[in-house]
């Protein structure tokens, strides 16, 4: 297939491309202009068309037959207009222009946080589950409307699918980022000491998914997807965190405690000159603060799907990504 690829940069846009690639298809990667850089892979070419100009948007996608969404404000903290204009109208712009241009699929990367709400533990999820709409959500909110739009819009002429994974991980994924350098300042510990049961994806699992979602003919749906059975989050994190060479921190808070420090923390940054993010966030706490699993029962009777790595098996090919690298 020839496909249009955007958020290509980020950690699931970059393993999706190399999916893709080794899959056969050809594909357009859309980079910003300061990304732009000589792509020497075969069936690989890139567009930095303004993703917010709709006409320029559908010429681009002339003669595409699927458009995969990945690009995202990934962030548990901003201004309202960066999710606004990120997540929800540059995916709007995206959507009108694919549906006019007449391709012929379009698959959005959504994720399972679109329907976390309160603190209590959720178990056993299924996609018919309410969509959040609190406002100390910014990301997953704004994941949830983008979600909407595209589902919303889908028919027999413009198939339109959400794939919802867990907490996804990986190599180059939020530990290797984000996680694990706080963990070496000290800055990142337990919530609940971590004893929760949890649902995660690993990359190629999703890899996986998508290749699942480009051969189906539903339209409309929203898909979770996930390692299958769910783990303590303290032991997966455990491990993760030690395959990275990060140091697995020993403190832990209770989630209450938690989210009022995060609730102080964010009026500091929305009230004082303070520069970069703050360190903890009632997203932050909402997102790995208390057990979150889901089911996959929908993802495997109408995609097939069943994941081809469970997590102890991701956690040892990680580990030998590393020994490799």
């Amino acid at each position: 297939m020839k496909i249009f690829l955007t958020g290509v940069t980020g950690f699931v846009g970059s393993h999706l491309l190399d999916d893709l690639i080794e899959h056969g298809h050809d594909v357009i990667c859309h980079l910003r202009p300061s990304n732009m850089a000589n792509n020497s892979k075969d069936h690989v070419s890139t567009s930095q068309v303004n993703l917010m100009d709709i006409d320029a948007i559908q010429k681009e996608l002339t003669d595409i037959d699927v458009v995969i969404h990945c690009a995202a404000y990934v962030s548990t903290w901003g201004h309202e207009d960066d999710f606004q204009q990120t997540n929800i109208l540059m995916t709007k712009k995206l959507l009108s222009a694919a549906k006019h241009a007449g391709v012929k699929k379009f698959i959005y990367m959504s994720c399972a946080f679109v329907v976390m709400d309160q603190l209590r533990a959720m178990m056993d999820l299924k996609e018919s589950s309410k969509l959040t709409d609190r406002q100390e959500l910014p990301y997953s909110r704004s994941k949830a409307m983008a979600e909407t739009f595209v589902l919303e819009a889908g028919g027999e002429e413009f198939r339109t699918i959400a794939l919802r994974p867990a907490f996804l991980w990986g190599r180059g994924d939020i530990i290797d980022r984000q996680i694990g350098e706080s963990a070496r300042r000290g800055k990142f510990g337990w919530i609940n000491q971590g004893e929760y049961l949890y649902s995660t994806c690993y990359i190629k699992n999703l890899q996986y998914a998508v290749r699942l979602a480009l051969q189906t003919d539903l339209f409309g749906q929203a898909f979770f997807i996930s390692d299958g059975a769910p783990i303590s989050y303290r032991s997966f994190m455990t491990r993760r965190l030690s395959i990275g060479g990060f140091p697995v921190p020993s403190f832990s808070i209770g989630i209450y405690l938690a989210w009022a420090l995060a609730r102080f923390t964010e009026n500091g940054w929305k009230y004082l000159p303070l520069s970069g993010l703050p360190p903890l966030t009632r997203e932050m706490v909402r997102l790995t603060g208390n057990s979150f699993t889901l089911s996959i029962e929908k993802a495997s009777k109408l995609l097939g799907y069943q994941p081809t790595y469970s997590v102890e098996q991701a956690l040892e090919n990680l580990s030998t990504q590393y020994i490799h690298h």
